[in-house]
């Protein structure tokens, strides 16, 4: 299995990469060292660019959960590439490298390595390193701030070679497959292929190879590196097991998908190489869990056992001395006695003597220990152990009391135990269900409206308007159609608002609502003002064709005829609605949003910063439990500071 990506697979995604050249940053992230580079292209809307150090670059159209708090090395990002445009892509010779140039403050370069364990670089223009997310030094090269980037110690590139050269390069090899694959950097599959494609034995030794066949491996390679691509991921009893730009002759008859783009085979084959991963890091998880409450049980019982053995003997042994309290006091007052007329030392000699007389005290004494304080004795087979410095009954009131305690301790080694075999009881649950399949959350592709302002009338009908010049001329030049309807607001400063009515009559709530989206998106929202006058008009009454003698500004549209003028509030709300059961931030007239949402959260002109406002719409949903990014409200609200209303 693949687990990262080949010098032809960086090849041949960094031609694809080019398409999007001209895109702007707007944001970075890092998510457990991977980084999502989100960036944004005329015609093609949002393109998150996915670097994994070591591993892949590419597109990717899946959804990630990005932390709430940047790290610092998406914060650096972020400082130096946010609004740069993309301006070139380019692999250096067959290197496991790709370069991504940024035009914006500056000029900056990216340096992704996808070798070893790779590493992300940020350059100046002239390639000075800024900063390294890791710094490394070996002899050959030094990865830190401040130091001029260099590349590994080029192997040579096997497209740009000769036959001559081509043997010099793998002559200490064992065989030919092992010399392309470790000593011209092109990895084992497609060693592999190339000496399938040119018909020459794997295992063939350098030495032997004529020139015939070394010309034949290089024509096979230049087939690879010029072929068409036509990515696809391979599979074999099931299992994912390769991406390839192309077919491979080794996998032929094997179960493969195709896909439009390099990029979304890639996306595909690792994110379900990432879950696969994280599925068998619960798996391991899971069993790491069962080991240590295992151990922890077996512990516990062990512990309890003790317990209620000890607790058990002192009870029983209590039970003893109180049952036989006249003996075992006639022990200790003997044993006093010896005290009191000799001392302890010669109380041992006493004992003995008192043994060998046959007295019937000193029978049931198997051991005095001085120095401990003790006396052991055996009755009816019952050993046990008595403070010679208390009477019976204090002994066994000693022994009642140790007994309790050690019942107390048995009583929560039994509710521990019971707790943690509930534990058991439910890790061995979760470990006999089926593991899910791994399956692919891609992000939801939006709809060709989301590029402009929208929102869906409270009778369904699409309504959009321009965000800058560009798309302000867009909506009305390429996608207002007869039968339309034109509106805009009666102020310097307005977006063109197109109300599509797909050959349907426009109602006039539809005309109406659209009348304020086109409020709200003037400039009268950052004026703070109550009410605004717009007008509509029919398609065929905006013209770009200025009145003779008269000049028409860049962006701005004649209108002849009759304007049909609303007088509307400024204002609106913030709501989810579904779309291809994706739920999507809108932003529009309240009586829209409330036909479409059930959450409404009402917005008017104020001094709370567009920012600060997103968050607290964001805490509102939250609390309603719908998770929604402050990026998405962001781009949905007006221009300016707002207020919610309450």
């Amino acid at each position: 299995m693949k687990l990262s990506m080949s010098g032809l697979d960086i090849m041949v995604c960094a031609r694809e990469l080019k398409n999007v050249v001209g895109a702007r940053v707007d944001k970075a992230y890092e998510i457990d060292g991977v980084f999502v580079v989100e960036m944004w292209a005329s015609g093609k809307g949002r393109l998150d660019l996915l670097i994994e150090p070591g591993c892949r670059v590419h597109l990717t159209g899946m959804r990630y959960e990005f932390p709430k708090r940047p790290t610092m090395y998406a914060m650096l990002l972020r400082k130096y590439l946010e609004n740069a445009r993309l301006v070139d892509v380019e692999q250096p010779d067959f290197e496991r490298v790709l370069e991504f140039r940024f035009c914006g403050r500056g000029e900056y370069v990216l340096i992704a390595e996808l070798f070893g364990t790779g590493n992300l670089v940020l350059c100046d223009g002239e390639k000075k390193i800024i900063h390294p997310y890791r710094s490394e030094e070996w002899r050959h090269r030094v990865v830190k701030a401040g130091e001029k980037y260099k590349y590994p110690p080029s192997r040579g590139d096997i497209r740009k070679m000769g036959t001559s050269a081509l043997r010099d390069a793998i002559a200490r090899a064992p065989d030919i497959v092992r010399g392309l694959a470790t000593n011209l950097n092109v990895g084992g599959r497609l060693a592999e292929e190339i000496c399938a494609r040119a018909r020459v034995s794997k295992s063939s030794a350098v030495v032997e190879l004529s020139e015939a066949q070394l010309r034949a491996v290089l024509e096979a390679a230049s087939s690879l590196f010029t072929q068409e691509p036509s990515p696809r991921i391979v599979y074999d009893n099931g299992d994912t097991i390769d991406v390839l730009p192309f077919e491979f002759i080794s996998h032929i008859g094997k179960r493969m998908k195709r896909f439009d783009s390099f990029s979304d085979a890639l996306d595909e084959y690792f994110s379900t190489l990432s879950l696969r991963e994280a599925i068998a890091k619960q798996k391991e998880k899971l069993e790491s869990k069962l080991r240590a409450i295992r151990s922890r049980l077996a512990e516990q019982e062990a512990r309890l056992t003790k317990l209620e053995e000890e607790a058990s003997e002192l009870k029983q042994n209590a039970d003893m001395i109180k049952a036989h309290h006249t003996q075992f006091d006639e022990v200790l007052r003997c044993l006093a006695e010896l005290r009191r007329e000799s001392g302890w030392q010669a109380a041992a000699k006493g004992l003995e003597k008192a043994r060998t007389e046959g007295r019937g005290w000193a029978k049931i004494v198997k051991k005095l220990e001085v120095k401990a304080g003790a006396v052991d004795v055996e009755l009816h087979g019952q050993k046990i152990r008595l403070n010679i410095r208390m009477s019976a009954f204090e002994n066994a009131s000693k022994l009642y009391n140790e007994y309790k305690q050690l019942s107390k301790k048995a009583i929560g080694a039994k509710e521990a135990l019971k707790k943690s075999r509930g534990e058991l009881e439910n890790l061995l649950v979760a470990e006999a269900a089926e593991v899910p399949a791994p399956t692919v959350r891609r992000r939801r592709k939006p709809k060709w409206f989301e590029r402009f302002r929208w929102f869906i009338s409270s009778d369904g009908l699409l309504v959009i308007a321009g965000r800058d010049a560009a798309t302000n001329r867009e909506v009305v030049e390429k996608h207002m159609e007869a039968g339309d309807r034109y509106s805009h607001a009666d102020i310097v400063g307005a977006p063109h608002v197109v109300v599509k009515t797909a050959g349907e009559e426009a109602s006039e709530s539809a005309l109406r609502e659209a009348a304020e989206f086109a409020a709200a998106h003037s400039r009268a929202w950052r004026e703070g003002l109550g009410s605004l006058d717009v007008y509509w008009a029919l398609p065929e009454q905006v013209s770009r064709q200025a009145p003779s003698g008269e000049y028409l500004p860049r962006g701005a549209y004649v209108i002849r005829g009759k304007r049909n003028f609303l007088k509307v509030p400024v204002r609106v709300a913030v709501g989810i609605i579904e779309l291809e059961g994706e739920r999507v931030v809108m932003c529009g007239p309240p009586s829209a949003v409330e036909r479409h949402s059930k959450i409404v959260i009402r917005i008017s002109p104020g001094r709370v910063k567009k920012s600060d406002l997103a968050r607290e719409i964001q805490a509102r949903m939250r609390a309603a439990g719908v998770e929604v990014s402050t990026d998405e409200l962001m781009r949905a609200l007006p221009p300016g500071g707002g207020e919610v209303v309450t």
